[in-house]
């Protein structure tokens, strides 16, 4: 599945095992490795934060 914010594409290969946040970057580890993602604001990090746990469901 995929994730858009502000005109980039971030694709999530579910499921995903562990999701961590600090500020406003998001790691997680997906079925195919482990991924940073920065977000330019915390809202934005937060919003795919819970898009990660809603859509692994």
């Amino acid at each position: 599945m995929s994730y858009k914010v502000d005109g980039h594409e971030i694709t999530v290969n579910f499921p995903v095992d562990s999701i961590s946040i600090n500020k406003n970057s998001i790691a997680f580890t997906d079925k195919k490795g482990k991924k940073l993602q920065t977000f330019s604001q915390r809202t934005e990090a937060l919003n795919f934060m819970k898009w990660l746990v809603s859509a692994s469901k």
